[in-house]
């Protein structure tokens, strides 16, 4: 039994019996006898006859519309890196819509041609000076001594009488440190934030 046929085999082989002037039904009885189960089936053999006889040539697949096979050449690539030089954090969904190819050939730009891959950014803990770490400690020495005393009002009373300042912040998600680097690249950094107290 013969290995399975490429499609252009196949209606190449339709094309010849259909020629030939044997019906569809006719066609495909004889592939089956020759190609058993990688045999095309009776619908595709009347589709393919049928074009045979309308005057048709070639057994190619017609040009598909939508973007072009070439999305990834010289000016796409040069767009998509503009782009992530402009902001590293861009999703390839996002770069995708922006330039108008597809979301695989973005990727491909990113990872073949450019040689780039999506990191996430690493801690990097900001040390205290001295003199911060110092003050620190005292206050802390301090509110210990407070709660010690009065437990059960420490709270109300820190509050109403806290003389210091302090600075919050939402950290990233790992997620959203991603950006965009090359091999040669370093790491994308980010800084942990201390509460200081003055």
């Amino acid at each position: 039994m013969m290995s399975k046929m490429d499609k252009t085999e196949y209606r190449s082989i339709i094309k010849y019996l259909n020629l030939k002037g044997l019906t569809p039904t006719q066609i495909h009885i004889d592939m089956i006898e020759s190609l058993g189960d990688n045999a095309p089936s009776l619908a595709t053999v009347k589709r393919w006859a049928s074009e045979c006889k309308r005057g048709r040539d070639s057994v190619e697949d017609d040009p598909r519309s939508g973007r072009p096979s070439t999305a990834c050449n010289q000016e796409n690539t040069d767009h998509v890196h503009q782009l992530v030089m402009d902001d590293r954090r861009l999703t390839v969904r996002h770069i995708a819509t922006t330039i108008g190819i597809s979301h695989e050939r973005v990727e491909k730009i990113l990872s073949k041609e450019l040689g780039m891959t999506k990191v996430s950014a690493r801690w990097v803990p900001r040390l205290l000076t001295p003199d911060q770490k110092r003050t620190r400690l005292f206050m802390s020495r301090e509110n210990l001594k407070r709660f010690e005393a009065d437990p059960a009002n420490f709270m109300e009373r820190f509050l109403t009488q806290d003389e210091c300042w302090v600075y919050h912040f939402e950290p990233e998600t790992k997620k959203q440190s991603m950006q965009w680097k090359q091999s040669q690249s370093p790491p994308p950094k980010k800084r942990s934030s201390h509460l200081v107290g003055k």
